[in-house]
């Protein structure tokens, strides 16, 4: 049991530090981040799927396939005008679709996993929701994902701790500060591109 706990930890540790890595180059703009995203998340499938935490698993699933666009976009995608993709903002009609989005996949993947043997499925499903919409944002370089992020972050730290994933609540706690550190950062950006 000792040794299976402290094998599962390492793991943690491993993945904790890697998403670290993630976000402090998704920081700078660098498109490696989606490389360390992807091996973070594929080691959270593991990680979740033995704590029962479904909805995060299955959301592991989902940032693996948006680590892919990620790059691709990052790669690829040109905003208006430029070369490259640019940070920019949510019109208000995005706000309030992606409101309405948020709020029907909060409420459906709740209702999902209420049928697993999930304790908290409805936050489990919120944060599903959260981490979906958020992902999508970062891809497209929207400077919203980091306030999406920092709540999300936030109320990951009371539900891992509550699951007695202490490593990974410690993870989300520093993920949240770095939110913060990176909307700064990716406003000045904005404000250099004239956005």
């Amino acid at each position: 049991m000792v040794i299976t706990w402290l094998s599962d930890n390492y793991i943690e540790l491993l993945a904790s530090v890697l998403g670290i890595l993630y976000v402090i180059l998704a920081i700078r703009q660098n498109i490696w981040c989606w490389m360390a995203g992807i091996i973070n998340v594929a080691l959270y499938i593991f990680i979740f799927l033995n704590a029962r935490l479904y909805g995060d698993m299955a959301l592991q699933v989902f940032y693996l396939l948006m680590s892919i666009y990620g790059w691709y976009s990052w790669k690829f995608g040109k905003s208006k005008n430029k070369e490259v993709l640019v940070v920019t903002r949510l019109t208000q009609n995005s706000v309030f679709l992606l409101l309405v989005i948020l709020t029907i996949l909060s409420v459906g993947f709740g209702y999902l996993l209420s049928f697993t043997n999930s304790d908290i499925p409805y936050w489990d499903g919120l944060t599903t929701a959260l981490g979906l919409i958020a992902t999508w944002m970062i891809a497209r370089k929207i400077i919203e994902n980091w306030l999406v992020w920092i709540f999300t972050d936030l109320l990951c730290v009371g539900i891992y701790y509550y699951k007695e994933l202490y490593p990974t609540a410690i993870f989300y706690l520093i993920m949240a500060i770095l939110a913060v550190v990176a909307y700064y950062k990716w406003k000045k950006d904005m404000r250099k591109n004239n956005l």
